[in-house]
């Protein structure tokens, strides 16, 4: 082998473990900056939970998902974290006038007018929009976490058996 061969393996070589040397390290950085996102999302999750409780209306409001608070909406007499569905439920989402609020109102009659959900109780509900709103609840029940029960909750109590 003449010395322009070897030379060239040379440069080969050496470009092919600087390649993988910087996979490498681009890869433990990113399991580093994965590691710390579940770390912040665990005590996230951790300060979530210390919210959890039984709360007034007036209390819930504050859930609603600005500065940095989780998004939380009650329906009949429990609250349900939808903080996991920011997009929907948020401030800036399509059902974000639920947030921090008793929904059920607004759920039954598949309202979003301020006047449904400003207005809390169901006494004029017909069959359908009862059915709706339980319809709506059962939902919850399979998707989000129950932060607590609506201590003021003018709605009714939902069945223990769902």
């Amino acid at each position: 082998m003449d010395w322009v061969t070897c030379t060239l393996l040379t440069i080969a070589f050496i470009l092919i473990i600087r390649s993988w040397y910087h996979s490498y390290l681009a890869e433990k950085e990113e399991e580093r900056r994965v590691r710390a996102e579940e770390r912040r999302e665990k005590l996230k999750s951790a300060n979530r939970k210390k919210m959890y409780k039984d709360m007034t209306t007036k209390e819930l409001r504050k859930f609603n998902g600005e500065n940095d608070m989780p998004i939380f909406l009650a329906a009949r007499d429990i609250i349900f974290d939808v903080t996991t569905n920011a997009d929907s439920y948020g401030p800036d989402g399509g059902y974000g006038i639920f947030a921090g609020r008793d929904a059920s109102r607004g759920l039954g009659k598949m309202s979003l007018e301020e006047e449904d959900v400003e207005e809390c109780h169901i006494k004029d509900f017909s069959t359908y929009e009862i059915e709706t709103l339980d319809q709506w609840i059962r939902m919850f029940l399979h998707k989000y976490k129950i932060v607590g029960r609506l201590l003021d909750a003018q709605n009714g109590k939902v069945p223990e058996a769902w």
